[in-house]
């Protein structure tokens, strides 16, 4: 219909880009662009004059979206006017354009030869460029020389490596190299696009082709320009890390990458970052061995640098730095952790003890054998206490009001001692040796009778 519509205004429309690109690899997609003769205004009076609801989403770039009903449910399309030129202000998240005339113009100016293939609305395809060629041989090029392409729009090398990622594409040599040499230019383009583009190569289902593309962020340099701290990691390339791991602490945080599940876009960043305080905390004792103590606080703030540089919101800061911060503590898990200490990491991981687990079983999962092995039967001994011993940790076992109790008795010091009593009393309640939310005169009678529980803690 809408082919038609445009045709009957003497404007030229296409389906372009994601639609074509996933058709023809035979994969289902939502991407509905469109390509167009017919500048931004026009495009908008042709959809409203026939009763379709026009969203300017971005006229002076030439875009109108519309939702579109069909039998299968509404869909949201865009439509674009030609473009024969487009170049972005540096830190700008949007572009400068002018317009083209004719369907090639716009094609040879788009990021990729394989998103640069259109089709009418018969479903014939158009493809200059070669596109089709480059789906098949998997492969990502850029239309134009690839520096070219690049100064454009620097973001285009990120959007190479999501592409290769998701797509297990390779990128052209030449195409590669452009990036080696322009990655300097990453740093013009705003922080929230950098973050569209990593959060959706971070999520890709396959870890191996995420930590593959890594690599070649990596060699590239456009990582250390947008995580400088990496720099930092990068310099101990090949420096082993003990005789529990078997390659440098880079080999090593690719491993957990690839062992993590891409559903979750804080597991994936966590697992990229979670070993980036290791530089700082190296240590190599008198008999040689390597350590890197207290590494997960480190990391946690150098975490906090890189969530707060690529924009990331409160919650999604808070979820990446309680798992860097805290990944070692289920790894460190043994058989000798009492009940209280499993409610106790449960209670204070809250919302974030799955992916917490997640994270350092991939970790775990990294190390050389046998700690491989003898890690992943702790874990699943964990997962199985935290099963029965914690099936609800939010929920309040004791009176609200008997820490003020204890506040004003005289033979409890400080606040920390009111958290051990506390702590204790709950516990034995988990045990069933008290009761759930009585009086605080059961406890506090209790206590009398086992002063012990005022001095330590019973974990």
């Amino acid at each position: 219909m809408l082919f038609r519509l445009f045709a009957e205004n003497g404007e030229e429309l296409f389906l372009v880009g994601g639609y074509v690109r996933d058709r023809l690899l035979g994969r289902e997609t939502e991407d509905y662009d469109f390509a167009t003769s017919a500048r931004p205004e026009v495009t908008k009076d042709i959809l409203e004059s026939n009763s379709f609801r026009a969203i300017p989403i971005g006229m002076e770039f030439g875009t109108v979206a519309a939702v579109i009903k069909t039998d299968s449910g509404p869909i949201e399309i865009q439509i674009t006017t030609y473009r024969c030129e487009e170049s972005y202000r540096k830190g700008s998240r949007h572009p400068d354009v002018v317009f083209g005339s004719n369907l090639e113009e716009d094609l040879v100016r788009r990021d990729f030869t394989v998103n640069a293939i259109a089709m009418d609305e018969k479903g014939a395809i158009i493809d200059p460029l070669g596109g089709r060629i480059d789906l098949k041989g998997k492969v990502i090029r850029t239309p134009l020389n690839p520096e070219e392409t690049f100064s454009e729009d620097p973001l285009r090398m990120l959007r190479a490596f999501r592409f290769a990622c998701r797509l297990g594409f390779s990128i052209e040599k030449k195409t590669l190299e452009a990036i080696g040499k322009e990655h300097h230019r990453i740093m013009d383009i705003s922080r929230e696009r950098w973050k569209m583009e990593m959060n959706s190569l971070l999520t890709a289902e396959n870890g191996e082709e995420v930590a593959r593309v890594l690599q070649m962020m990596r060699d590239t340099e456009i990582l250390q320009d947008m995580i400088p701290r990496f720099r930092e990691m990068f310099i101990l390339n090949g420096m082993p890390q003990g005789k529990a791991h078997y390659g440098d602490i880079w080999e090593h945080t690719l491993d957990v990458v690839m062992n993590t599940n891409g559903d979750s876009a804080c597991l994936r960043w966590a697992a990229l970052l979670h070993d980036i305080g290791k530089p700082s905390s190296r240590t190599v004792d008198e008999e040689g061995n390597t350590h890197f103590y207290g590494h997960e606080k480190i990391g946690s703030d150098r975490v906090n640098e890189t969530a707060e540089s690529f924009r990331f919101s409160k919650k999604e800061k808070k979820c990446l730095s309680f798992l860097v911060k805290n990944h070692m503590r289920p790894v460190l898990y043994s058989s000798e952790w009492s009940d209280r200490a499993v409610r106790k990491l449960a209670a204070e991981s809250g919302e974030y003890l799955e992916p917490l687990l997640d994270l350092a079983q991939a970790d775990i999962a990294a190390h050389a054998e046998p700690y491989s092995s003898n890690g992943a039967a702790r874990m699943a001994e964990l997962r199985e206490r935290l099963r029965r011993l914690s099936p609800d940790t939010s929920r309040r076992v004791l009176p609200r009001d008997l820490g003020k109790v204890l506040m004003k008795r005289a033979d409890v010091e400080s606040s920390s001692g009111i958290g051990v009593i506390l702590g204790n009393l709950e516990e034995l309640v988990h045990q069933g040796i008290l009761p759930e939310m009585a009086s605080p005169r059961v406890y506090l009678d209790y206590l009398a009778e086992h002063p012990e529980l005022r001095q330590t803690q019973h974990i």
